[in-house]
């Protein structure tokens, strides 16, 4: 299995983090002004960022319910660009699904003040897991962006990740995911295996039938 590059998933993490959050009203926390809620959220969100092909094959269901074109031709440029082959980035299965441990991402974020990771405790008792976003993470990706415009990627696919998602939560997108009969029926510990095959093909029934 590759190295993991710390460095490349906390700066994916951060574009996350910061394109998901909203103003932070809670007590305030000097230098920071926006949260993120839900670590479960966070994992699902990510996972469409290293999966394009579980990307494509949301947005071909949702064209299925919109008719809306734009989704159609969103999945298209993403096998169109070899996304699949060349973008992802492969997670592990753990019992719940997709995960990946967050410590050394977010302590690499902690660390520059960008991100600072809290828990609090529900009416259910369970624990939930918030990220505050500093002041300075905005900018600071506009100048990553601008510096190496190869960056933008992240910035665009967030937003796409984002719309896709619409309001749904942690749990009810990790459901979602779990309808992927490749997703589900991976076994603990292996690697979440890619839909690239069926999803072309999908793609190209529904642009034959559009």
């Amino acid at each position: 299995m590759a190295k993991v590059d710390y460095h490349r998933n906390a700066l994916r993490i951060l574009f996350i983090l910061v394109r998901g959050s909203r103003p932070y009203t809670g007590e305030p926390v000097e230098g920071y002004d926006r949260v993120f809620r839900g670590e479960t959220k966070v994992q699902a969100l990510d996972f469409w960022m290293r999966y394009p092909d579980y990307l494509a094959d949301e947005l071909l269901t949702l064209y299925e319910a919109t008719r809306d074109r734009a989704h159609l031709d969103e999945a298209g440029r993403i096998f169109a660009d070899e996304e699949p082959d060349l973008r992802r980035v492969p997670m592990l299965r753990r019992y719940f699904g997709a995960y990946e441990p967050l410590d050394t991402v977010l302590g690499i974020l902690k660390l520059r003040g960008l991100v600072l990771p809290r828990s609090r405790q529900m009416e259910t008792g369970n624990d939930e897991h918030d990220f505050l976003v500093g002041e300075r993470a905005p900018a600071l990706l506009e100048e990553a962006v601008a510096a190496l415009p190869e960056l933008g990627w992240y910035d665009r696919r967030v937003d796409l990740v984002l719309s896709v998602a619409g309001g749904r939560g942690g749990y009810a997108l990790k459901a979602c995911q779990h309808r992927q009969k490749e997703y589900h029926d991976a076994a603990a510990g292996d690697l979440i295996p890619t839909t690239a095959e069926r999803v072309r093909n999908r793609l190209e029934r529904l642009r034959g039938g559009a």
